[in-house]
Order: structure tokens, then C-alpha cells, then sequence
């Protein structure tokens, strides 16, 4: 299939009447550059044209920032760029059309409608991650089928860093894990009022239990730190995370599992997959080419590829009957035993003010577990904000 697809780019590029330089952007999360650096190389050899890869840093918004920027000029520095769903609203309208409808067999859903605008596909999915709970197992010898038992686990355990859990995420990264720890407790959406007080309260009570009150301020390193240097038995993350644990000090001790659900939303709660997508920028001074490039790296071929040789965890259903690939990673497994409970982040429901609302409510949280706000406080005002980003939305 490859040397079809090459075949096919080739005639796509014209035949390289004419040879390209392209710049690609990559976010720097777990080894996506390095899949990328890959991927740029073949489709070099495929087709004769140049790629540049460029790194960008996706903790916070420096590279949307800078994406914005430039396409506010109309620059042509950038044509084909990575960006996560979160930046799909604010980037829309600088980025070329790809189809004109999404293929429904190409990806599943729960990721590839969020870069569909007024019926444009601007960006093709790549590649996606999920939460997931990394324990070890030299403290903890079975795997919680519930947070209660999480937490029970960690209570009973020996040692002194076996009564926490390391939550490994802050700014923008906190959200996600946030959301998917309220889906854990059956909660529909941020307004799910009922199920999202229950998953409010429960992670109130695990503050100063099993994990410390700065536990939602740590970056994601300083988790992983704490995690693989015995500072805490648990950590909860996602999957991105897998790359920089599999070669730490404890990964022979290391258990992963999908992050449990509450009791009573056991096998029903939606499971959350963030994706990130490829798309080419409108300024773009080489449409045909730089089209050529995103569609190659969103491939079944360079997906399956990136998943076996980096561990990213591809979009397309159909790779997941890959025993080859499943063999490669657990958290491959995990998705596709789980694949009909995924859903994507609201970023469609509330559009430009997604990611605003996503600092919002990360603050909300991060004041409740330092002890300024009560849980149903906290209710109150996520509700508030949820309904004034629904505003700024319409």
C-alpha cells in the first residue's frame, strides 16, 4: 500500500515537474517531531520535494500564538502545520480546505469532526491520546477497578510515596484530565450538573488524602518526576506520557490501565480522546504539494508506522485489527477494547471560546483543592462560565 500511495503522490505533485521546499510544524508532545522528522524523510524520497520540520512547543499557547501571527500577515513561512483540536476554532479560517466532507471510514468519529467547518475538512487526524492511570506495581499489585479502590490501594500500601498520586498535568493539560475525570463519573458535559458535583466532591476528598493540594499545579514534567523518582505510586496522565515512562528508572515495576471509573458509571462513562490533526495553511505558497504532504502524514500507512515505531496512537479504526500494532503498546489495546465510548473535547460546542473556557474552569478547580472555594461553589461557577463561553460561541 505504500508504494501505491507514493505512486499516487507522485502523479498529485506533477510528477515533480517542480521540486518544493516545504516547512512543516510539529508540537513537541512525546515523540510526534521525531514521527514527524520520519514521515518528512519518505515523503521526500517519494516524491522529490524538500520538508523543513519544525519544532513547536505545545504546553501553553506560544505556538498558536505564533501561528496566528504569521497567517495575520498572510506569511507563507508555514505550510503544513500540527495542531491539537483545542486550536481547531482559532485556526480555521487560515487553513485550506482539505475535502469537502469528512470520509466517515478514515477516522473515528469522536476525533474527526472537530476540524469540520460549515462543511470544510481543514485538518485530517493523526494521531490521538487518552487518559490513563500508570501505577507501580511493586506498591500496588492490582489494578483499581474503581476510584474507591484506587484509593484504598493506595492507603494500604507500604512505603511512604504509596499513599499518593501524582496528577500529571497543569494549564492547559489540567482540563482534559479534568473533563475525563468528570466523564469517569458519568457527567455528560461541563453542565451535568448532578454528576459533575459528585466528581467535583470526590477529587476535593482525594486532595490531602492521596495526593497533595499542589497536585493540579504541578506541569506535567514535575509529575512525571515525581512519579518515576518513587515520589508517588499512581500517576494519573495522558497517554502522551507513555514515551518518557517507558525508559524511566521503574518502567520494569510500571502497570498501565485505563484511569478507572467511578462505581456506578462502571462500563457506561465516555472515555475522552484528544487528537491532533494536520492541516496546510492558506498562505501557503505550495498548496499542491503541501496538501500532498498532509495527507501523507495523516495516511493509514504513516499512521501504523508512527504507532509501531513511536508509540502514537493512530485515528483510524481499521489499524487497531493490526496484531502487529496492538503488540506494540498497551494503550493501543486499551482504545480499541474501548472504542465505541470515545468522545472528543467540546471543542464544537463552544468554538472560539473553548480554550478561554478551559483556563477558566482549570482555575475554578485549582482554587477549590487549595481550599478557596467549596465543591458546590465550584459548581456555580463553572455553570456560569459554561453559559457565557455558549454565548461568546454563538
Amino acid at each position: 500500500m505504500r508504494f501505491v500511495l507514493a505512486a499516487v503522490l507522485f502523479v498529485i505533485a506533477g510528477g515533480v515537474a517542480r521540486a518544493d521546499s516545504l516547512t512543516l510544524v510539529c508540537l513537541d508532545v512525546g515523540r510526534a517531531v521525531a514521527a514527524c522528522r520520519d514521515s518528512a524523510a519518505r515523503f521526500e524520497e517519494a516524491t522529490g520535494h524538500t520538508v523543513r520540520v519544525v519544532s513547536a512547543d505545545a504546553t501553553d499557547r506560544r505556538a498558536l500564538e505564533r501561528y496566528r501571527a504569521l497567517f495575520s500577515v498572510s506569511s507563507p513561512r508555514i505550510d503544513v502545520i500540527q495542531f491539537p483540536d483545542a486550536w481547531a476554532p482559532a485556526l480555521t479560517s487560515d487553513l485550506s480546505t482539505l475535502a469537502n466532507e469528512a470520509d466517515p471510514r478514515a477516522a473515528l468519529p469522536a476525533v474527526s469532526d472537530v476540524a469540520v467547518s460549515t462543511g470544510r475538512v481543514v485538518g485530517l487526524p493523526q494521531h490521538m491520546a487518552i487518559t490513563l492511570l500508570f501505577l507501580r506495581s511493586d506498591q500496588i499489585s492490582e489494578g483499581p477497578e474503581a476510584w474507591t479502590q484506587l484509593r484504598e490501594s493506595l492507603l494500604q500500601a507500604p512505603g511512604e510515596e504509596a499513599s499518593k498520586l501524582a496528577f500529571g498535568g497543569a494549564g492547559a493539560s489540567l482540563f482534559p484530565l479534568f473533563v475525563d475525570w468528570a466523564y469517569s463519573f458519568g457527567a455528560k458535559g461541563l453542565d451535568d450538573e448532578p454528576r459533575m458535583l459528585v466528581a467535583l466532591q470526590a477529587l476535593n476528598d482525594t486532595v490531602g488524602v492521596i495526593t497533595s493540594a499542589a497536585a493540579t499545579s504541578t506541569t506535567g514534567s514535575e509529575a512525571l518526576a515525581e512519579f518515576t523518582g518513587g515520589g508517588s505510586a499512581a500517576l494519573l496522565a495522558r497517554s502522551t506520557a507513555l514515551p518518557s515512562l517507558v525508559g524511566s528508572p521503574i518502567a520494569d515495576v510500571m502497570s498501565i490501565l485505563l484511569r478507572p471509573p467511578a462505581e456506578d458509571a462502571a462500563d457506561a462513562e465516555a472515555i475522552m480522546a484528544t487528537t491532533w490533526f494536520v492541516g496546510v495553511s492558506r498562505h501557503s505558497a505550495n498548496q499542491e504539494s503541501a496538501k500532498a504532504l498532509a495527507t501523507f502524514l495523516a495516511s493509514p500507512d504513516e499512521q501504523r508506522l508512527a504507532a509501531i515505531d513511536h508509540g502514537l496512537a493512530p485515528t483510524r479504526p481499521a489499524l487497531y485489527d493490526d496484531e502487529e500494532l496492538l503488540a506494540v503498546s498497551p494503550v493501543f489495546a486499551t482504545i480499541a477494547s474501548h472504542m465505541n465510548r470515545l468522545v472528543p473535547p467540546p471543542v464544537r460546542r463552544f468554538g472560539i471560546a473553548y480554550l478561554d473556557l478551559a483556563d477558566q474552569v482549570a482555575d475554578a478547580v485549582r482554587a477549590m483543592v487549595r481550599g478557596e472555594v467549596k465543591a458546590d461553589a465550584t459548581m456555580k461557577i463553572i455553570l456560569d462560565q459554561v453559559a457565557q463561553a455558549e454565548r461568546e460561541a454563538m
